[in-house]
């Protein structure tokens, strides 16, 4: 079995659910039906996500616009999701970019989730705290960076209002202003450096 067949192979639950963490350490399941009422979970609990700042060959940055149903609603955002049972995160990132940018026949998916762990590169893992509606969620966040020939996406309309591509600066200066859903953190600018040079090496590869 390759590598990549290995990375998508997940025993999928009967139930969705997602795990909780304190300290980085197992804690609870949460199961989707129930993840909306903030008390649902300890307080002191973090769930897991996973978001990826996707670049096309300009090194411009694809920015999302929340839909108003979703954790922070309107706020500017890049791929993101959580991770859902027993994936790993760049399992989750995968299904994610696949959900949120591209629908058709099985075919297209397939070559989706094949073209999503091409250049799919680890970054950080940020533990952030996330205001929305009065409401305090705390994530471990495993960041990503991939380049793309991505041109045009049909888009998750339940999650995404609307996409563009964007310079990288100008999305440092948006999430440094909390204009993003990520509550700015001086760590960011780690992974501002990762994904500057993330795009620089694929440049010197040309």
């Amino acid at each position: 079995m390759n590598d990549f067949k290995k990375e998508m192979q997940v025993n999928k639950p009967k139930r969705s659910f997602y795990k909780t963490f304190e300290k980085g350490q197992n804690n609870q399941k949460i199961y989707k039906s129930s993840i909306v009422p903030e008390g649902e979970f300890n307080s002191n609990s973090y769930l897991r996500g996973v978001s990826c700042f996707l670049l096309d060959e300009q090194g411009n940055i694809l920015v999302e616009k929340r839909a108003d149903t979703k954790l922070t609603p309107g706020k500017l955002d890049i791929v993101s999701g959580h991770i859902e049972g027993n994936e790993t995160p760049t399992q989750a990132m995968i299904r994610e970019y696949v959900e949120e940018l591209h629908s058709g026949s099985e075919l297209e998916a397939e070559l989706a989730r094949r073209e999503a762990s091409q250049n799919l590169k680890k970054l950080e893992e940020l533990d952030l705290i996330f205001q929305s509606r009065g409401e305090e969620r705390k994530f471990f966040i495993q960041f990503f960076v991939k380049k793309t020939k991505l041109k045009t996406c049909a888009k998750q309309l339940e999650e995404v209002e609307g996409v563009k591509w964007v310079p990288q600066e100008v999305v440092w200066e948006a999430i440094r202003q909390n204009k993003t859903k990520f509550p700015y953190d001086q760590r960011f600018e780690k992974i501002f450096q990762q994904v500057r040079e993330a795009y620089q090496e694929k440049e010197k590869e040309k």
